[in-house]
């Protein structure tokens, strides 16, 4: 008889219970004297195997002592009259034996009963992540102090399964809490380790992806302003990046703007200019800005107008070429009239 959810000293009781019930149709001083110290020998036996113990059909076993008894087959004895917990016991005890008639079950409970100390790990790890939330912990350990806290999670779940510490106490029970706690809150964790590796790629770099149109600092700019060489602002400027691509603020998602780009903080919206089809052009600057339209809920295009711009006139960074000097024509003299020649 074996469990993955219980000690063996827990297996044992069960086993003994079960046993107990199929002698119920017998006086108590004889099942006392059948099975009254049928714990203490099964918990010797399996001290003496190391914790583990083959229990086999508690059925078969009771059979077995009346027999060795001298004492009849056991009497159809009405259900109704054990407790729920004595027929749940027994139906428990009863259940690895029927498994195990067919060979396939008989494999998988080997399977499983060689996979025990993964779920003994995998319980404890649970449980800390869920009581780890009181802390603000996280399933998967960040730090020192976590670490620490899984590893001894996961080292008293061991324990517990391997039938060490509070075993007999009337703590036992608490063991069996935590192991349903842990199946309950299977989903949980598979969910919860699910979104931290979504997480963590999104946002660690590995499959980030940057958001769309011109960013500063990583806000979105909202609009441009074009001065000359004198500072003066240039109306309708024409922006091109180096390939000839418009230079458009927003990116791919304009092409969902076709009313305006967000709000300003002002109660303004950015209204691109039309070209002759009505096509919104994203690249000449600066953009307008329009109303909200309360009855339609956009952008009022008909009352666009142009924006304040942060100077009236730029700051001047540089100093203005000097205007090249042209070469003056030297002066052509005129010749003069020759004096007269006197007369001799």
């Amino acid at each position: 008889m074996n469990d993955l959810t219980t000690s063996p000293a827990e297996r044992i009781r069960a086993f003994a219970a079960a046993v107990r019930d199929e002698l119920a149709d017998l006086p108590e001083d004889d099942i006392e004297d059948l099975a009254g110290g049928l714990v203490g020998d099964l918990t010797d036996q399996a001290a003496d195997s190391g914790g583990d113990i083959e229990l086999g059909d508690p059925v078969e076993y009771a059979r077995e002592l009346r027999a060795a008894a001298g004492l009849p087959e056991r009497a159809d004895a009405p259900v109704q009259d054990l407790p729920w917990h004595a027929r749940l016991s027994g139906w428990i005890g009863r259940l690895p034996a029927r498994i195990r008639s067919s060979a396939f079950g008989a494999w998988l409970l080997d399977l499983l009963a060689a996979l025990r100390p993964v779920w003994w790990v995998a319980r404890g790890w649970i449980l800390y992540g869920f009581l780890g939330l009181a802390v603000g912990f996280d399933i998967w350990p960040r730090d020192l102090v976590a670490w620490i806290a899984v590893i001894v999670a996961v080292l008293v779940s061991v324990q517990w399964g391997r039938g060490r510490w509070l075993p007999n106490n009337v703590f036992r029970h608490i063991a069996t809490v935590a192991t349903i706690a842990a199946v309950l809150l299977i989903p949980w964790a598979i969910s919860e380790i699910s979104n931290r590796a979504t997480t963590y790629n999104a946002y660690d770099g590995y499959e980030y992806t940057p958001p769309d149109g011109l960013l500063l600092d990583g806000a979105q700019v909202g609009n441009l302003f074009v001065y000359d060489r004198e500072g003066m602002l240039i109306d309708g400027a024409q922006i091109y990046t180096g390939k000839g691509t418009p230079l458009n603020l927003y990116g791919k998602q304009s092409r969902d703007l076709q009313n305006g780009w967000d709000d300003q903080g002002d109660g303004t919206y950015t209204v691109p200019e039309r070209d002759l089809a009505g096509k919104p052009l994203w690249n000449i600057y600066p953009l307008q800005v329009a109303p909200l339209d309360d009855t339609t809920g956009e952008a009022d295009g008909s009352q666009a107008q142009a924006p304040t711009p942060p100077f009236v006139r730029a700051p001047q960074r540089q100093e203005s070429p000097e205007p090249t000097p042209t070469a003056s024509p030297e002066p052509t003299l005129l010749p003069t009239t020759a004096p007269e020649t006197p007369a001799p």
